[in-house]
């Protein structure tokens, strides 16, 4: 398997993402194209895409913080789900990284959103029971309402406040 980072919208590989990331988040979780850009210009943003052979597995993109990793988003491709690759994926990115890494999940409310903290629960990361808003992608849309998970340990309150202003002024500005 190899990975490929797209570091613009123009990458060879930028439409494949597009296209997995528009059928793997409801809107109000995208970003627009115009923030995406935007992003891309940060240094702390990172979107590495997964292939094997000729065949986009997924992708995750993440932004790197002194303190943490925050994955923003992060999919396999539909047809491969179920087979291990996910796991596969997010253990790799984990083992190359020593920082704390942190993410959001829809909250529990069926076999679903169930089925996907245990994915991440036996990846490592552990529930953070902070009340947690996450600001609105676009205008239209408000904040919506998100578990915090962590890997080695649940985050102090300090953490969680600092990827909280992290989150307002940086990823979501």
């Amino acid at each position: 398997m190899k990975s490929i980072i797209i570091n613009n919208q123009s990458h060879v590989s930028y439409s494949e993402f597009k296209s997995l990331y528009s059928s793997s988040f409801p809107i109000f979780e995208q970003r627009t194209e115009e923030q995406q850009k935007i992003a891309f210009l940060h240094p702390q943003y990172h979107l590495i895409a997964y292939a094997e052979g000729n065949k986009f597995i997924g992708f995750i993109s993440y932004w790197e913080f002194p303190a943490y990793i925050y994955i923003e988003h992060f999919a396999v491709n539909q047809s491969l789900r179920g087979n291990g690759i996910g796991s596969n994926l997010l253990n790799k990115f984990i083992r190359e990284h020593s920082k704390i890494i942190i993410l959001e999940i829809d909250p529990i409310t069926d076999k679903i959103s169930t089925a996907r903290l245990r994915f991440y629960q036996k990846c490592g990361f552990f529930t953070n029971d902070y009340h947690h808003i996450h600001p609105a992608y676009r205008k239209e849309f408000e904040g919506h309402s998100l578990i915090v998970l962590s890997t080695k340990r649940k985050i102090t309150k300090t953490e969680y406040d600092l990827f909280q202003n992290d989150l307002k002024t940086v990823i979501m500005k």
